[in-house]
């Protein structure tokens, strides 16, 4: 049985999406226990204008006929240079895949990334979870705009960070801090209830090609017609799992922004430590994540585990059976 709405989860999505987070963002939008609100755009994985586009034709796929509010908000870190990732993600965040598919109907909305946040939070005190799937520029900004605003969310569940694992970007760094490490140590430092979910959790369930591989809609690749998901996503897929076998060997791609996701409407699913956590902002060790002393305000909740087996449940009933087919 689904949740009633009242008992669903309000969610807004922070996001630079690239492939990952497009699944994220299906899960989001198929989950029973989620109601999607708002996403909003962040320079990351790939140029801000490329992920509104890959969110604005998601959502005309996954929601035509009621789309959350789609908003852009930062196109480059708060002091660095931008860093992409086309190597993981393709030139557009997508795989490559909308290169060849025509550009969206749906409009991205004439309000930015940190005022849709800040009116989210405003509207629904204490209802909403936003969660941050890449670099932290929009958060950080809605923050300076209006603290006490950003201060009504219930929680922020951010994907970013590394602990006690390698990072993805350089040995000690996971991209989203990396990107913008500004950012990322204003947030953690700004009192929010947050929840952060670092490569510690979420390289510990990745979904394995062989998951997708018998699938009635995901083997061989699907062609690339205008407004199949299944195509569309299994294609992606395809070109985020060839770069993790090149790279680690790994047959497979790991769920950063699902975990992240799944964790704003099922908690229970991961393991968390409670800690203050410093981001270095530069040098050698620029994005590296650290747990601190609090110094005031609330410290994080720092996930290190999780329950693999419902997380694998999740993904499953909410993004690949009604996608690619049991």
């Amino acid at each position: 049985m689904s949740p009633e709405p009242r008992d669903r989860t309000k969610i807004v999505i922070d996001t630079d999406s690239g492939v990952d987070d497009a699944v994220a963002i299906v899960l989001a939008a198929g989950a029973p226990e989620v109601d999607l609100l708002a996403i909003t755009t962040v320079a990351g994985n790939a140029p801000v204008g490329e992920c509104t586009r890959n969110c604005l034709l998601l959502t005309e796929l996954l929601r035509p006929d009621d789309p959350p509010i789609v908003a852009e908000g930062a196109a480059a870190p708060l002091a660095k240079e931008l860093l992409t990732a086309p190597e993981v993600h393709g030139p557009d965040g997508l795989g490559g895949e909308l290169g060849s598919l025509p550009p969206p109907i749906l409009a991205a909305s004439p309000a930015t990334a940190d005022e849709v946040m800040i009116e989210v939070a405003r509207r629904y005190p204490g209802e909403v979870v936003l969660v941050a799937t890449g670099p932290l520029t929009n958060v950080a900004a809605a923050l300076r705009a209006d603290p006490d605003a950003v201060a009504l969310y219930r929680r922020v569940v951010v994907m970013g960070g590394a602990f006690y694992v390698p990072g993805n970007t350089g040995p000690v760094a996971e991209f989203n801090f990396y990107v913008d490490p500004e950012a990322a140590d204003r947030v953690m430092n700004a009192g929010l209830p947050l929840t952060l979910v670092p490569l510690d959790a979420t390289t510990r369930s990745p979904l394995m090609h062989a998951d997708l591989s018998a699938r009635p809609r995901h083997r061989p690749p699907l062609p690339r017609p205008e407004r199949d998901l299944a195509a569309i996503l299994a294609r992606a897929l395809d070109y985020y799992m060839r770069r993790e076998l090149e790279e680690s060997g790994l047959h497979g791609g790991y769920m950063h922004d699902p975990l992240a996701v799944a964790a704003a409407f099922a908690p229970e699913i991961l393991t968390v430590s409670t800690s203050a956590v410093r981001v270095t902002a530069s040098g050698e060790d620029r994005g590296r994540s650290a747990l601190a002393s609090p110094t005031g305000g609330l410290p994080a909740e720092v996930a290190f585990d999780l329950d693999e087996e419902a997380f694998r449940t999740i993904l499953e009933e909410r993004v690949l059976a009604p996608t690619f087919g049991a």
